[in-house]
Order: C-alpha cells, then structure tokens, then sequence
C-alpha cells in the first residue's frame, strides 16, 4: 500500500494555471518513498477510484486569489454536488471516495496564487519561486510523515 498520492492539476497551456502540473512534475522527480504523482488538465468524478489505496492525497492547484501559498487540511465534504466536471473540487472526490469505496484518505490541498492566466506555457517568475517553495514544503511534510512512521526517511538535497 503506497501512502501517499499527490495529485497536480491544471491548464498548462494558461501560463500560471498550469502551477499543480509543475509542482507534481517535480515531485515525482524526486521519486519520494511511498508516493505516487500523477498530473491532469482538470479533476474528473472517476479520480475518487484511485484514492482508495492511499492514506494521504495531496492536490495541487492555482489559486487566482488569496494567498501565495495555502493549504487546507482535514476538510469535511459538502453536501452539494457539482452540475459539471469543471465543478469537481478535491473534497468532492474525498467524499465520491467514501462514499463508493469505503476509503478514509487524508486530504490536503495546496493552493498557489497566480498572477498571469493568459495563453502561455511557463509560469510567471513570482509564481515559479513560489512552486519551487511548495516542492520544498510538500515534500517535507511526506518526509516528516514517513519519519513518524517510519523512524528513518530520506532527506533532500
């Protein structure tokens, strides 16, 4: 059972949208102990069936407001379901997971807030600082995770 599932989303093709492909895609670079990476172009209601061998599920996408860097931990479901796919949000599929499989997954969710959203394929100098301090900081909180576990990890260089 892998612990960890770290999923980056969003429209690469619209400059810093494109935020949670790039973080995933350097996570998965590090080839992290226990942890899976996997990217998509948006969220689909079929993604809920993958998180059920996991413990943790990370998502990773822009934000257009709010803070630079955020993350929501132990989010409650809502009640509400979406009226597309373009609606389908992480604590939807926490709880499409629950609900069709039985699975309990930590969920957490880590926002970066974009400034350019227009067409474009690299992420604005503000907002690739900010990636690179979020590959830092998820990646540590799985180490610190698997060091409570495990009592022995990896370290990053």
């Amino acid at each position: 059972m892998k612990k960890t599932l770290v999923i980056g989303y969003g429209n690469t093709l619209r400059s810093d949208d494109g935020v949670g492909v790039w973080i995933a895609e350097r996570l998965a670079a590090l080839r992290l102990p226990d942890v899976d990476v996997k990217t998509f172009h948006q969220l689909y209601p079929d993604l809920a069936a993958d998180m059920p061998p996991y413990k943790t599920v990370i998502f990773v996408d822009a934000s257009a407001d709010g803070e630079p860097t955020a993350v929501r931990k132990a989010i409650s479901p809502s009640d509400q379901w979406p009226s597309s796919n373009h609606n389908i949000s992480p604590e939807l599929l926490q709880q499409l997971a629950w609900t069709m499989y039985d699975a309990v997954v930590n969920l957490q969710v880590y926002t970066v807030r974009g400034e350019n959203f227009e067409f474009g394929s690299a992420l604005s100098p503000a907002v690739e600082k900010r990636a690179a301090d979020t590959v830092i900081l998820i990646a540590s909180q799985i180490q610190q995770t698997r060091l409570g576990a495990v009592g022995a990890g990896f370290f990053l260089n």
